[in-house]
């Protein structure tokens, strides 16, 4: 079952066209994510390339024999070597447990857009995850939500480093509190024949002293152990030596990024949709990176940053650049173009976020003489488990009736318990009080013209008084009907946990408990490449 992505609750009006309208939006992106076409001139375009492959396979090989990776991986890093394949590429910041599903969702549509490009013989594909490692923002990525034993919302946080710090999730270890996570995920979810072995592999992954990207690079090369999954850490320092050129480019002349983002914000503007990354025109998406991320903005001498300040000429900064790139990283107009710097790039698989903030950077791969790749909309997924699919019918919902009606379901619910003839008798009652008053007050007004404002005055608290009835009866109609009311809110929380889809919340652990190692299959087995609505996962 699938739901239309334009009956997606909040979905960005530039997003809906990119869906249902593409030639409004066509100029700002590198073809229509449809059409076979544009796969064809972005993989001529990928192979013609000249890359530095056999060194970034090498490290490929490195990295990913360090987090444990499976033969068919091995194979796909050589396939880039060897056989000039091309890369589904997709990514995430690297987070506690996985963070949210919508992750494990992009993996899997990397994995099985390359599978399908390879089977329509447009040339050779591999699936690239590049582990996001960059960011700061460290609150969004050091927790996970799952519904507890009594399904409550429950989060499990690990204590990580002040985002105010500034401090990359790449130098993050995980602290001795990373027991007491796995220990509240063990306590908060229900017994199963899998529990024992799930929390045994999360723990051998996410260990006391280990660095954040490694510990999620393993936990996630064990979830796509068969696929042939590439992870990526690009803060490898091969790596910031083979794409030095953006940093270069970047600051010698004077962030030619922001000027073609800007540009194109401005063409945005026109065309009646929003901007999606808010641009300052003296700052380069660059980070200087010696001391935490620091921002790098122009001055009227050269360049500065802050805290602690410092003074570049614009000759040191380009020198350091070229000298010692490691130094340097990418900000988020910039990431994905350093990306496709370094991989030969066909399609990159993003979400609604993604797909809105990639329309401001054609103009930016054109500046930086790269063919920005075609933008793949990730599988976006509800699992429906046996029992809320239950719920559903009985009380004859759909999912968007869930989206859209939120905590309205349950006054509504309890609402429809009232006998129709009470409904009736008071619904009567109440146009007979506003009749009677009318003609009454007429008849005040006529006796003493003073008395007609006090006459409105006590029609209004009787009013009152009426809806304060109803109240009280809606009361009652709750009580008598709480099984209703508890079940409904378990729909309501396991659909639109924080009133959010379910996949920017929820994480894969609980499911893989409950339903063990075979719930990855059935995720590959449900989720359809060619299927580009909202697909509905019902547990039977």
């Amino acid at each position: 079952m699938a739901i239309p992505m334009r009956d997606l609750p909040r979905l960005p009006r530039l997003v809906h066209d990119y869906f249902y309208a593409y030639g409004k939006v066509e100029e700002f992106y590198n073809g229509d994510f449809r059409d076979v076409a544009a796969f064809e001139r972005q993989t001529e375009r990928a192979i013609a390339r000249p890359l530095p492959r056999k060194s970034l396979a090498e490290v490929l090989t490195e990295q990913n024999q360090s987090y444990g990776c499976g033969p068919r991986t091995l194979g796909h890093i050589r396939k880039i070597a060897q056989d000039q394949a091309c890369a589904v590429v997709t990514g995430q910041q690297v987070g506690l447990f996985s963070g949210p599903l919508y992750t494990i969702y992009k993996a899997l549509t990397a994995v099985k857009l390359a599978e399908h490009l390879n089977r329509r013989g447009l040339g050779c594909f591999v699936p690239v995850f590049w582990l996001a490692s960059d960011d700061h923002d460290l609150a969004e990525i050091d927790h996970i939500v799952l519904l507890d034993k009594n399904y409550q919302l429950t989060d499990v946080r690990c204590r990580m480093p002040s985002s105010e710090a500034k401090i990359p999730a790449s130098h993050v270890v995980l602290p001795p509190d990373i027991t007491d996570c796995l220990r509240q995920v063990e306590d908060f979810t229900r017994d199963s024949e899998f529990k024992a072995d799930v929390i045994e592999h999360l723990a051998d992954a996410y260990r006391p002293g280990r660095s954040l990207v490694e510990a999620f690079a393993r936990w996630m090369t064990r979830l796509f152990s068969s696929s042939g999954l590439i992870f990526m850490d690009a803060g490898h320092p091969t790596f910031r030596a083979l794409g030095k050129e953006v940093f270069y480019r970047e600051i010698a002349e004077e962030s030619p990024s922001t000027q073609a983002a800007l540009a194109t914000s401005e063409k945005l503007r026109r065309a009646g949709y929003d901007e999606q990354i808010h641009l300052h025109d003296r700052i380069l998406n660059i980070f200087y990176t010696e001391q935490g991320r620091q921002t790098i903005q122009r001055n009227a001498t050269g360049f500065e940053i802050k805290d602690p300040p410092q003074a570049f000429q614009k000759e040191e900064l380009l020198a350091l650049a070229t000298e010692k790139p490691f130094l340097f990283s990418p900000n988020v107009l910039l990431r994905p173009l350093y990306q496709d710097a370094l991989l030969p790039t066909v399609a990159t698989i993003g979400g609604p976020g993604e797909i809105a903030y990639f329309a401001q950077m054609k103009g930016v791969y054109d500046r930086f003489r790269l063919p920005m790749p075609v933008i793949y909309p990730r599988k976006s997924v509800t699992i429906v488990e046996k029992k809320i699919d239950h719920i559903l019918k009985k009380y004859d919902l759909k999912i968007p009736d869930i989206w859209s009606k939120g905590d309205h379901l349950i006054p509504e619910a309890a609402k429809d318990t009232i006998p129709e003839s009470m409904d009736a008798a008071l619904r009567l009652a109440l146009s007979h009080l506003d009749q009677d008053f009318e003609s009454l007050t007429r008849e005040i007004a006529a006796f003493e013209p003073t008395l007609k404002n006090s006459a409105g005055l006590a029609q209004g608290r009787m009013r009152q008084q009426w809806s304060f009835l109803e109240k009280k009866i809606l009361q009652a109609a709750k009580k008598r009907n709480g099984i209703a009311v508890q079940q409904l809110r378990q729909a309501l929380d396991n659909l639109t946990p924080n009133r959010n889809l379910q996949e920017r919340v929820f994480n894969i652990v609980p499911y893989l408990i409950k339903y063990g190692p075979t719930f990855m299959d059935k995720l590959d087995q449900a989720i359809e490449i060619d299927e580009y609505n909202h697909q509905i996962m019902t547990m039977i």
